[in-house]
C-alpha cells in the first residue's frame, strides 16, 4: 500500500504521540488538565517553545536538561517517545508496507499508545486512570465491530474478531481477574488485586480476544513472577541502612462484601456507565452502592517490595498487538503435538 520510505513517517508519527503521551502519564494521575496550561517545565514554570518539544532530539540536544533553568529532565519522556515511535513503526511497516489494512494498523497503534502510558503510570503511581481503560475498551469494541477478520489465532472459534467474541472475552478476562481478587482478599486477607487491574484485563479482552487474552495473562504472571522475585532478591541484599522504613500502617484490606459488589459491577459494565455520568452523581451512586468512588477508584497502595501488576498486563497485552503471530502459532502446534 505504502513504499518502505515511508516507515519515517509511522516513526516520526510514533514519536510525536510518544511526546502526547508524556503528558498524559505526568498529568493524568494529578488530576491536571492534558490542555492548558502548554507545555512548560515542571521546575522553572518556563513555557517550552517548538525547539524545546522536537521528540527524540530535543532532548538529545539539551542533554537531558532543561534549556532555561538546566534542571534534569526524566530519562522516561525520551524512552517514552523512543518506545512509541518504534511500536509505530513496526506497525506501519506491518500493515502499511507488507500489507493493506490502515483500520487494523490504526487500533492497534492507539492501543499500544495507552498500553504504553498505562505502563509507566502504574509503574508510578500504582494506579490505572478510569479515562485510559474506557479508551482501550472502546478501541477494542470498535476494532471488532468495524474490522471483523479472520486473525492468527482464529483456529480457535473464540480467536476470530467479532463483536460477540470481544464481549464474552471482556466478560471471561473480568470474571477471573475478580476470582482472583476475590479467593486472594478470603485466603490472604489483603487484596490481592487492583480494580484498575480488573478493568485492563476486561479492555484486554474486548481487543485481543480469548485466546491472545488467556496468552497475554500468562506472559505477564511469568514476567511479574521473574521479574519480581528478582526485586525481592535485591531489596533483601540491601543494607538496612539503606531500607526506608514504612511510616504509615499497610490500609485495611477491603471489605469482601464490597469487593463482591464491585465484581459485579464490573461485570455488567455498570462502572462504563456511570463515568459517563458528571462527577458528582457518579460519587451519589457509589455512595447509594456503600462504596465511596474514592474507594473505588484506588489502586493497592505500594507496599516495600512490592511490584504493580499493571504494567506486566501491558506489556504482555503489547506483545500480542506486535507479535501475536509466533505465539498463536507456537501454541497451536503444541496443542497439536499434545492431542487436542
Amino acid at each position: 500500500m505504502f513504499p518502505s520510505w515511508s516507515l519515517v513517517f509511522g516513526v516520526a508519527f510514533g514519536a510525536a504521540i510518544g511526546s502526547f503521551l508524556n503528558v498524559l502519564i505526568y498529568r493524568l494521575p494529578r488530576g491536571l488538565s492534558i490542555l492548558f496550561p502548554p507545555s512548560h517545565c515542571p521546575a522553572c514554570q518556563h513555557r517550552l517553545s517548538v525547539h524545546d518539544l522536537i521528540p527524540l532530539l530535543s532532548y538529545l540536544w539539551q542533554r537531558g536538561r532543561c534549556r532555561y533553568c538546566r534542571a534534569p529532565i526524566p530519562p522516561r519522556y525520551f524512552w517514552v517517545e523512543l518506545w512509541s515511535a518504534s511500536v509505530w513503526g513496526w506497525l506501519w511497516w506491518q500493515y502499511l508496507v507488507l500489507g493493506e489494512l490502515p483500520l487494523r494498523f490504526l487500533f492497534y497503534a492507539l492501543a499500544c499508545s495507552i498500553l504504553i502510558a498505562i505502563f509507566f503510570i502504574d509503574l508510578e503511581h500504582t494506579i490505572i486512570p478510569d479515562e485510559l481503560n474506557l479508551a482501550l475498551l472502546g478501541i477494542g469494541l470498535l476494532h471488532a465491530w468495524f474490522v471483523p477478520h479472520s486473525t492468527d489465532w482464529s483456529w480457535a472459534h473464540p480467536g476470530v474478531v467479532s463483536l460477540r467474541n470481544a464481549f464474552w472475552s471482556a466478560e471471561i478476562g473480568t470474571g477471573i481477574l475478580c476470582a482472583i481478587a476475590i479467593l486472594g482478599r478470603v485466603v490472604f486477607r489483603r487484596d490481592a488485586m487492583g480494580h484498575g487491574d480488573i478493568k485492563l484485563v476486561r479492555a484486554m479482552g474486548a481487543l485481543l480476544l480469548l485466546p491472545a487474552l488467556l496468552t497475554a495473562f500468562a506472559l505477564a504472571v511469568a514476567g511479574g513472577a521473574v521479574i519480581g522475585g528478582l526485586w525481592l532478591l535485591w531489596q533483601s541484599r540491601q543494607q538496612p541502612a539503606e531500607i526506608t522504613p514504612d511510616k504509615h500502617e499497610p490500609p485495611a484490606p477491603e471489605p469482601i462484601g464490597s469487593l463482591l459488589l464491585m465484581c459485579l459491577v464490573y461485570l455488567i459494565w455498570l462502572d462504563v456507565l456511570l463515568n459517563l455520568l458528571p462527577i458528582r452523581w457518579r460519587e451519589r451512586v457509589y455512595a447509594r452502592l456503600g462504596q465511596l468512588s474514592e474507594e473505588v477508584e484506588e489502586e493497592l497502595v505500594e507496599l516495600p517490595g512490592m511490584l504493580p501488576f499493571g504494567p506486566f498486563l501491558a506489556v504482555g497485552a503489547q506483545l500480542m498487538l506486535l507479535f501475536g503471530a509466533p505465539f498463536a502459532q507456537a501454541i497451536q502446534a503444541y496443542l497439536r503435538w499434545s492431542g487436542f
